[in-house]
């Protein structure tokens, strides 16, 4: 073992050893070696008991509704003699949940910031040196496979190498992590220059960098294009990290950065097939103020409908945010050979293409969406297993 390793390791112990336990007020009081303290309000505790009464063992899912747990519960007895348990009886109705050490430090309530993993900003540095895999190295290694999906997270796309190119390999590639999604475009579409195209994807201009389908509600969390033919000229695939150019613009602009994550806009798409509606923010954050996604696309927007007096601030933050979108630094550029594929978050990093010559030689991309869900469970199962690759 390295000793990095072992200094972490060591650190990890140090945050699952208890030293005291105390009540204060309506919360537990639990002191770590490390020196940390945290807070457990007494409901949080009992409704989280793990017990068999409580859980079933085999599935985990509570057995209890809340109502079925008293409305007022405080610790009658506690016992940390065992040093990975705490033990608690509670009153009023004696029940006795036993709650290991280590699963009380991963639930520390204060301190979400260390136990996520934060996204790794990135601009055109990046161009040296892709966050790539082997679609072979995948299939053959958990650890493979794992280390792939942690690029992904990490850096929001990853460039898989060495897949077939058969028509149909996108969606295999997508079953793999995650479940495909059929949309109006069918469960998979193909990237070609088309003489009646519905939609300017499918043309042989150049796109501006956007996020796909802002038009729907949930819009796909990944997207995958991957290459069939490359003979045409041009067609460069240009990547942002949506989430860096949001944290430029907070910083740049702290009130259009607000405008922006407060006021929904009208997104629209419609064909003789379909009539896609939604309204969301430009970029959402969360309760902490995190950005956790971005729905930019100038092409799918449609007439605003904001408040009158809102409507000149909204624009003058759009076309900040717009110009920081699309500035060289932040850019990577990315053109796929056949056997390529590209895997990209699509509510974080942003894509469009260079114009490609279709009178010189064809492009043909096939491209499917999976869900994100999928796919962040397909990562943390193998990590539960990575003891076992």
């Amino acid at each position: 073992m390295s000793t990095t390793a072992a200094s972490n390791e060591a650190k990890t112990a140090d945050r699952d050893i208890v030293v005291r336990v105390t009540m204060r007020g309506r919360r537990l009081a639990v002191s770590w070696l490390d020196g940390r303290e945290t807070l457990y309000p007494f409901i949080w505790l009992r409704d989280n008991c793990p017990c068999e009464a409580c859980r079933d063992q085999k599935s985990g899912q509570r057995l209890s509704d809340i109502l079925d747990l008293p409305a007022e519960v405080a610790p009658r007895r506690l016992d940390v003699s065992v040093t990975d348990n705490l033990v608690i009886e509670w009153e009023p109705d004696g029940h006795k949940s036993r709650y290991r050490t280590s699963w009380l430090a991963k639930h520390d309530l204060g301190a979400s910031a260390w136990r996520r993993n934060e996204p790794k900003p990135w601009g055109a540095e990046l161009g040296a040196e892709l966050p790539r895999a082997d679609w072979n190295e995948i299939l053959g290694s958990p650890a493979g496979e794992r280390e792939a999906l942690i690029r992904f997270r990490d850096y929001g796309f990853v460039v898989i190498g060495a897949v077939p190119t058969s028509p149909g390999m996108v969606a295999e590639v997508g079953s793999r992590f995650g479940h495909v999604r059929v949309t109006n475009y069918g469960r998979i579409f193909d990237v070609v220059s088309k003489p009646t195209a519905n939609n300017l994807a499918y043309t042989d201009r150049a796109l501006s960098v956007h996020t796909d389908n802002p038009y729907r509600d949930p819009v796909p969390g990944v997207q995958l294009l991957h290459c069939l033919v490359a003979d045409a000229p041009g067609g460069e695939n240009i990547l942002v990290d949506g989430f860096r150019a949001a944290e430029e613009m907070r910083r740049r602009d702290a009130a259009g950065f607000d405008l922006l994550t407060r006021l929904y806009v009208p997104f629209s798409f419609t064909d003789r097939e379909a009539d896609l509606r939604a309204h969301a923010p430009i970029i959402s954050t969360d309760r902490e103020g995190r950005v956790t996604e971005i729905r930019f696309n100038n092409r799918s927007a449609d007439a605003l409908d904001l408040p009158l007096e809102a409507i000149e601030s909204w624009y003058t933050a759009y076309r900040n945010f717009a110009a920081i979108l699309h500035e060289t630094a932040g850019e990577v550029r990315v053109r796929l050979d056949p056997g390529e594929l590209l895997m990209m978050a699509n509510n974080r990093v942003l894509h469009g293409r260079t114009a490609f010559d279709t009178s010189v030689g064809r492009r043909h991309l096939q491209g499917c969406y999976v869900d994100r869900d999928g796919l962040d469970s397909r990562l943390r199962v193998l990590g539960r297993r990575g003891s076992r690759l």
